[in-house]
Parts: structure tokens; sequence; C-alpha cells
């Protein structure tokens, strides 16, 4: 009996050592995410026993190269995703690494967003990948060994398919994967169209997401005969358009600002707790006098958050979700933009910001969408793109007068500027923060958590350049004929303290933390509008176009804020939604806005809403619609 252990002591030992080690990266997500449910680790479980057994076939030198090459890939690429997660609270897929570029101007801020047990963990897994070589047994390759693990890989390999079916069937309740009959159908539809690694993640693990990942994404768009699906394609965005779509007609707000120039200001991280009359004074006078939208959610898609927002409100169309980069369609067809469609009005159109060309690839994405020039300000500057402490980054715009002069130029115009005053960090480590904090000293240690007080201080930055905007527009007599429009890419979601940003945004909800200022404002405005109704940022574009009297044949996944056949939503790339009457996430109703709500709501129906609005936005990228 011992001599038939001792006989199998070391291939047990070949075979469990690197199992372990494969199966503890997935174990690191798992328990610094907020995954819930057996089926990742189910999935993992199986695929890190393929992956040891193909070990095992492998010449002794070949197979201690393959266990450090693979299990440091898969670490590392753990380490990554859990660390994405803590920060941004969703999961990337491969292709967004390369965002990792333009995320490195804010590497030092990143880190305290870690927790501490995350990033010991992280270092102890790289340390095990050097024991774990060093304990495992070699052993030699021979036929019976082939034989033996050979068909036990076929084996294993053969359960996926079906514990995929077990994982995304009607039971799915029971599985910790959702709450309702809805969340197996929503799984099995995320993982075939994959529009959201989350989803796919929690549904297979690590190993068979990034397997999918990479023939999804990086494969099957190389391969021959791709362009076969482009007729479902197209049937299935005019489809959902014949059903969800806006009824195009006109309003009682249709043409009110005809003729007129605009300004589109994204403002970066302006969260709806901070715009009051005491700081945010102009800003909150805008609204006020304007058409205020109260319940304005800028949800997340693919990636970035400002960029998502950026290119949703300029093209009406949502980042991909499906592991694709908005840049990859850089060459796409945006004639529906709000750039491109003003232009053929007769306006010039040009973009406005303090970074460089190549952040977010804005330097092409910009003309993309339809902008004549990406216009960066360091290229007006003697500080290059680093502005010194005492230079006020987006009032620079103003005051220089070159680029004023573009920006408030004579000929119809239709201006977007990206501001920056409000971005992260929220620290005496921040050159703008520390600018800020100095001139409104005030803020200095208003509030238990120290960002908060830097953070309200840059908001005044922000409101001081629209009140600057004003003074200058009335200066060159445009004042009367420019409508501005502000409207903000995502919450104050780069605080490290989320818990107070929670307090500070008194929501009944966490998901609710997502709706933040967008306003429409004219000088000459007889009197001010409020829309209460519930939407999203792919509803600006529409909206606007309303507003302006542009007589448009194109068709959006948005709708005119004022149709009123249009009820009002936001729809978040995970399934959740937000409409007038309920919230709803993870397969179940988490807040009523009065009794009875979630008895009178359709969820089926608005459910399969949201799984169609998240895939046509991808498709009409996909299959370039607008230039069909």
């Amino acid at each position: 009996m011992f001599s038939f252990l001792h006989r199998f002591r070391r291939p047990a030992a070949a075979l469990l050592i690197p199992w372990l080690s494969f199966f503890l990266a997935d174990v690191l997500i798992y328990a610094f995410t907020d995954v819930t449910g057996w089926c990742s680790l189910a999935f993992s479980a199986v695929w890190s026993a393929v992956f040891s057994g193909i070990l095992l076939l492998l010449p002794r030198l070949a197979e201690h190269i393959a266990f450090l090459l693979f299990y440091y890939c898969s670490v590392v690429y753990a380490i990554i995703q859990t660390g994405y997660f803590q920060i941004f609270g969703k999961f990337m897929w491969l292709n967004d690494l390369l965002y990792l570029r333009d995320g490195a101007e804010f590497a030092g801020s990143v880190f305290s967003f870690l927790s501490p047990g995350f990033v010991i963990a992280a270092i102890l897994l790289l340390v095990w990948g050097t024991i774990a070589s060093r304990l495992r047994p070699e052993t030699s390759c021979s036929r019976r060994k082939f034989l033996i693990v050979s068909p036990c890989i076929l084996v294993a390999v053969s359960l996926l398919p079906y514990l995929l079916d077990i994982a995304c069937s009607d039971d799915s309740k029971s599985l910790g994967l959702g709450t309702d009959f809805y969340a197996g159908k929503s799984l099995r539809r995320a993982y075939d169209l994959m529009y959201d690694a989350k989803k796919v993640y929690s549904l297979c693990g690590l190993y068979q997401t990034v397997g999918r990942d990479i023939a999804v994404h990086l494969i099957e768009p190389q391969l021959p005969g791709n362009k076969a699906e482009e007729t479902e394609q197209l049937a299935a965005i005019e489809s959902f358009f014949d059903e969800y779509g806006s009824s195009g007609e006109t309003n009682d707000m249709t043409g009110l600002f005809a003729g007129k120039n605009v300004i589109l200001v994204l403002m970066e991280s302006a969260d709806d707790w901070a715009i009051n009359e005491t700081d945010a004074p102009t800003i909150t006078k805008m609204m006020q006098e304007g058409i205020n939208f109260t319940n304005m959610y800028t949800p997340l898609y693919g990636s970035v958050r400002t960029f998502n927002s950026e290119f949703a409100m300029n093209t009406g169309i949502f980042s991909p979700t499906d592991g694709n980069l908005t840049f990859s369609y850089c060459e796409n067809d945006f004639s529906e933009s709000l750039p491109n469609l003003f232009r053929k009005a007769g306006y010039s159109a040009n973009a406005f910001h303090y970074n460089s060309p190549s952040f977010y690839s804005r330097g092409i994405m910009e003309p993309a969408m339809g902008y004549e020039n990406y216009i960066c300000y360091s290229d007006y500057t003697e500080y290059g793109n680093t502005f010194s402490q005492q230079l006020d980054e987006d009032a620079f715009v103003l005051t220089n007068e070159s680029l004023r002069d573009m920006l408030l130029c004579e000929e119809p115009f239709c201006n977007f500027v990206i501001s920056r005053n409000a971005h992260m960090p929220y620290s005496t480590q921040d050159s703008v923060s520390r600018y800020a904090i100095e001139k409104y000293p005030q803020y200095e240690g208003v509030d238990t958590c120290e960002e908060v007080g830097y953070y309200y201080a840059k908001i005044n930055l922000l409101d001081d350049f629209f009140a600057e905007l004003i003074t200058q527009l009335d200066e060159k007599d445009l004042l009367n004929n420019t409508v501005i429009v502000g409207i903000t890419d995502h919450y104050s979601y780069s605080m490290k303290d989320q818990e107070r940003v929670l307090e500070l945004s008194d929501v009944p909800v966490d998901l609710m933390v997502e709706k933040t200022p967008f306003f429409i404002w004219s000088a000459d405005m007889e009197e001010p509008v409020t829309v209460d109704k519930t939407i999203n940022t792919s509803d600006v574009l529409p909206t606007l176009l309303n507003l302006f009297g542009m007589d448009t044949d194109y068709r959006y996944i948005g709708h005119d804020a004022f149709d009123p056949d249009y009820d009002g939503y936001a729809i978040f790339s995970d399934g959740s939604w937000i409409t007038g009457d309920i919230v709803y996430q993870d397969g179940t109703v988490i807040h009523e806005f009065y009794d009875g709500a979630a008895a009178n709501a359709d969820l089926d129906d608005m459910n399969e809403l949201a799984q169609r609005y998240i895939e046509t936005s991808n498709l009409i990228l996909e299959s370039d619609y607008y230039a069909k």
C-alpha cells in the first residue's frame, strides 16, 4: 500500500502544486471583488486541472518554463484586473490594457485606492510562483503517462459546456448570480455577445473569460466571412429603432435656440452635491435661469468614464462594452454627430482641452467625431503640457488671446470645451489642488474628509470659468446669441473616500450616485424650465438637435428629453436601469420612488429593452451603421 502511494507521490505533487498555483490567481479576483456564486471558481478549478495536466506531458525544461510563464501571466493579469475593479468598480477586457498608458499620469493616486489586504495578497502570489517552481518535483515524459493524462484532460474540457449550461440555467438564482428568472438569460446573453466583462467573469472565471476574450475580440475580427453578419446586424439595429426609437415629432421646445451659437462644456467630475449657491454660484444661477435636468445619469460604458461620456454626448453612441476600444472605430462614419450636423448647417466646430492630443487619442477621435480641430492648450503656453501652479488650466482658453478668438469667433460656432480643473486628485500632491485651496482657503479643513475641501475649491475654479465665459461673451456682444451647455462626465468616483461621497450625495441606493448635473442656458430665456424626467448621456444629442431645430433623418438609441412619448430611463452597461418609478440592479428592484411602483412595472419588458439597448449601441459601432 505504502509503496503504491510512494510511486504516485511525485506525479501527484507535480499535478497539485501547479493546480493550486493557477487556481490561486483566480481566488485573488474572487476574494477582492464583489463577485459571488461558485461558478467562476468551478470553471477555474477545471481549467487549472487542464493546464496542470498539460504540463505533465511536456519535457522537463519546457515544463518548468511553461509553468513560470503561464503562472506569472495569470497572476499579473489577475492583479491588474482586481486593482482595476477596486478603483473603478468594474472589470476590463484585454484591449482595455491599452488605456493604462493614459492613466499613468495618475499612478501615484491609484495606489491609494487599493486595499492593504489586496496588496499583501498580490505580493504573496508573486513570491509563491518562485516557491512553487522549486517545490514542484520534476517528472519525465512517458507513453504511459500520455495515455493516462490525455483522456483526463479531454474529459475535463468536455465538462465545461455542461457547466456553462448549468450556470446559465433558469435556476441561476440558487447559484448566487441573480435573483430572478431573467438572470440566467442575461448571463448567457452576456457570454454570447461579450458586452459585459464582469458578468462573463462571474459566470466562468478567469481562464475561460480570458480565452473567450482573445477568441472573440482579437481573433474572430481577423477571420474572413464576418461581413456575412452585416445584414443581420443592420436588421437588429432597425428593429430596435422601430420598437424603441424616438417618435421624431416636434414639440413645444423644438427650435427654441435655432440659429444660436453653442458652447458645450464637459464639466469634469462636477458632482451634483457640490453645485449650490455657496460653492458654485454661477453654475447654480445658470441652472435656475435655464433648462435644468434634475435626473440626468451618466452611466459608464467601456472602460474610461470621461471619454465614454464625451463620446456619447457628441455621437449619441456609448463606448463599446464588448472589449473593443472606441478609437478602433475612428474611421467610422459619424455623420450623425453633433459637430457634423452643426457644420452641415454652416457652423464651425472645434474642441478645446488642456491635455495632449495623444491622451485618449483625442487628436484622432475629436476630428473623427466631426470637430475640425482638437486644440491643445499646451501649444499656446511656454509651460508645455505641464501647467504651473499659478496657471488656472480651464481659464487659459479665455485668458489666452489666440485661444479666446478661436473659441468665441465671429462666424456661427459649435465649440466643445473639456474642462479639467475639478479632476482628481484632491490633495496637496496636486498643483491644481494647491492653487485652488490658496485661492479659496475657506475650504481647507471644511470637512472630516480632507479631499472634500480640495474638491470644493476645485469646483469653484470650474465655476469661475463659467463666470469668465459669460463675461467674455458679453464683451464680444455674443451673449444673447450663444447657448451654453454644461454637462458632467461622471460623479466624483475618483475620491478615495466613497463612503463620504455617498453621504454627501444623499441617495437612497448606491446606483443613484451616478446622477450628475446637466443644464442648458441662454441669457435671453424668458422662463426657466425644469426637467425631472430620468434621462441619460445618449439623450443629450437628440435633445440638443430638437432645441436647435436641426432637421435630420438619423436615428439614435437616445431620445429627445422633451419627447412626450419618451418616459425616460438610464440603462447601465451591466443591465441595471433606473426609470421614473424604480431602480433595478442585480436582478431585483432595489428602490421604489413611490409605494407599489414595482407592482405596476413590467420588469421583463424593461429588462429586454436594457439588453437590446446595450447590444444596439455596440452594433451601431461594429457595423458602422451610419455609413449605411
